[in-house]
């Protein structure tokens, strides 16, 4: 598909696609004004590193924060560097506190209704938890809904650089 195609009104994702190309463009732009004049081997691999960071938080700034993976990316970007000197006073606050519970005997409801998990005794919920951020507290058919609108920008993502590298490699 040409990239004329993929910009008529016709396309569902082609303001998507538009919203996330400006978005990581002016992202880059600003990387570019801070390039040093030479490179070495760290350099470059910082400047990937910030590439990467870019794509993301265009990407989540694009969804905005209707979705718990945007706001997990978006929360992360913003606070890397908190996050970086306050590591260990970060992890004693968010370790959950674990209280014990008297359980008492119930009776049984006949009426009541029963959920259907779908990842039930898998181990495939907690691989997909950590796949896609913000996932630790949804609940496992809103962790499908998550994974599912991820995947869905992540290829929109990934379009979008090819289609960029694409215009940057024949000018």
């Amino acid at each position: 598909m040409s990239a004329s195609q993929q910009l008529t009104p016709t396309n569902p994702n082609s303001a998507l696609k538009i919203r996330l190309a400006y978005r990581f463009l002016l992202t880059l732009n600003t990387l570019n004004a801070k390039k040093p004049p030479n490179f070495d081997h760290t350099q470059i691999h910082r400047r990937s590193h910030r590439v990467k960071i870019a794509a993301y938080a265009s990407m989540a700034s694009v969804v905005g924060p209707k979705r718990a993976w945007s706001r997990a990316i978006l929360w992360k970007i913003r606070n890397r560097g908190m996050l970086a000197r306050n590591k260990k006073r970060i992890h004693r606050i968010s370790t959950p506190i674990r209280l014990h519970r008297h359980h008492a005997r119930r009776r049984r409801n006949p009426n009541r209704v029963v959920h259907v998990d779908p990842f039930v005794n898998s181990g495939l919920e907690v691989k997909l938890r950590k796949l896609v951020p913000g996932a630790e507290t949804i609940d496992p058919c809103g962790l499908l809904d998550e994974t599912a609108d991820y995947i869905k920008y992540l290829a929109t993502q990934v379009e979008v650089m090819r289609n960029l590298v694409d215009l940057y490699s024949t000018i």
